[in-house]
């Protein structure tokens, strides 16, 4: 059998990145997350929040290193 990925609500990765879900959902607003959108529902692949980690923690380091 195939393994299925799990998708994770919207209220789930809030919880996961400490933040608000209005923040998570501006995140989508903007671009920087890209959810599934399923029956008006957003959900998030596993992989879509590593990403958006990696790419925030590359931001952080750019930014910490131009300011020293």
């Amino acid at each position: 059998m195939p393994d299925i990925p799990k998708l994770l609500p919207l209220d789930a990765v809030a919880t996961l990145l400490a933040v608000s879900s209005h923040t998570v959902r501006a995140w989508v607003r903007r671009g920087k997350l890209r959810p599934l959108r399923i029956c008006r529902r957003l959900l998030f692949e596993p992989c879509e929040i590593a990403r958006f980690l990696s790419e925030a923690r590359g931001v952080s380091d750019r930014q910490s290193a131009s300011e020293l």
